[in-house]
């Protein structure tokens, strides 16, 4: 990763201090579920690949998973109306915990399915976890908060995919499994100290279902999804199996740039995050969507493993103006409730990924190097789409 590298992360981890304690809290939980997530997450298609599933099988699982998140979105925000945040958190992270002995024990790549499914369900938190954000986060500085926060998902995955591709000297990927459940238990420990944060009055009587309502939060809408297709297409199903036909790499090498991708990640998630509540926000993600197209097609046209190692960084920077998009909602739609803000847009999120991974695992078998492709054309119409349509206007920050 570098010193240089290593001093970013480190110095993203002591911003972090600046957050409230229960986002503190909620940022370190955080942090080590994805760490634990990493440890297998960047070989998990090499996985399935051994439990006999072709490509488009890979897709399917993917799809399937991303599905099953999908559908818990909006019933995740109606118990977010009708519940304490910090319940649905515990019980959200608690369902995870039995998923890595599942996959443990799967034998055909259809096995894996059911656990998919529990751990993608466990998802159903996001709506609150979001309201959480909202409610405890600097009004005035909503995507700094936003983005601190999320920043521990890809900063969790900087260093597990390392500590991943060295277990592996030693362990099968099925073994790193166990790891994951040793993390994933720690983290949901650490959420009991949270203090509860039950529903206003404005969620408990809100309707179940609120669509957007203005032209802002239908690009915001069509934001999410379209980035959620784009960045699925490719990773992180397709790029591992990509990285492995084309520039022959081993299952650790795979890992190592795993690493390099949740590195470039975090740091854009950071980064875009206080660039966004100081400057124009549809300027400032088109700017890096455009460096994320870019090194989709560097991966294609590196060659090498040393030159697709920038390109990959760049790539882990796709994730970052969906973080943006959430300070946005959490401005715009004040007053609205828990479901209402988060609800129907991360639905539409999922759904995003669902499709993607379909529309990848159609690509890939054809063209490797399709999915690259499209990836990177899809990026560029988002950014002019976020460019043109997402105005400063649309952000208290």
């Amino acid at each position: 990763m570098g010193a240089s590298g290593m001093m970013r992360w480190i110095g993203v981890l002591s911003w972090s201090r600046t957050l409230p304690r229960d986002l503190r809290l909620l940022f370190f939980s955080l942090f080590l579920w994805t760490f634990g997530l990493g440890i297998y997450n960047y070989v998990w298609s090499l996985y399935l690949t051994q439990l006999s599933a072709n490509p488009e099988q890979v897709g399917l699982v993917y799809s399937i998973g991303f599905f099953a998140a999908a559908i818990s979105m909006i019933p995740g925000g109606i118990l977010a109306n009708k519940y304490d945040n910090r319940t649905l958190l515990i019980l959200g992270w608690a369902m995870s915990i039995p998923v890595p002995i599942m996959f443990y024990f799967s034998r055909t790549w259809s096995d894996v399915i059911p656990g998919l499914i529990i751990l993608q369900l466990s998802a159903f938190n996001l709506p609150a976890m979001n309201a959480f954000i909202g409610a405890l986060g600097d009004q005035r500085r909503m995507s700094s908060a936003f983005g601190a926060v999320y920043s521990a998902f890809p900063l969790g995955l900087v260093l597990s995919p390392a500590v991943g591709s060295l277990l592996l000297g030693w362990l099968s990927i099925r073994d790193l499994f166990w790891v994951s459940l040793a993390l994933w238990t720690v983290s949901t420990i650490i959420l009991f100290p949270v203090k509860r944060q039950p529903p206003r009055e404005v969620d408990s009587k809100a309707r179940l279902l609120e669509l957007p309502r203005s032209r802002r939060e239908l690009t915001l809408l069509v934001f999410l999804f379209g980035s959620a297709v784009a960045i699925s297409i490719t990773s992180p199903s397709f790029l591992p199996l990509f990285l492995q036909n084309h520039l022959d790499l081993t299952d650790a090498q795979i890992q190592l740039l795993g690493t390099v991708q949740s590195l470039g990640s975090a740091i854009f998630a950071v980064l875009l995050g206080r660039w966004a509540a100081t400057r124009s926000p549809g300027s400032t993600m088109a700017k890096e969507l455009l460096l994320v197209a870019g090194g989709a097609l560097g991966i294609i046209l590196g060659g090498s493993p040393l030159l697709v190692v920038p390109m990959v960084f760049l790539l882990g920077g796709a994730r970052a103006p969906s973080y943006v998009s959430y300070s946005l909602l959490s401005n715009m739609r004040q007053g609205r409730s828990r479901a209402g803000q988060w609800g129907f847009y991360l639905t539409f999120e999922q759904l995003g990924f669902v499709v993607g991974s379909l529309i990848g695992g159609f690509l890939y078998v054809r063209n490797h190097t399709n999915v690259l492709i499209t990836t990177s054309a899809l990026f560029i119409v988002l950014a002019a789409l976020a460019a043109f349509r997402i105005k400063k206007g649309a952000a208290g920050s």
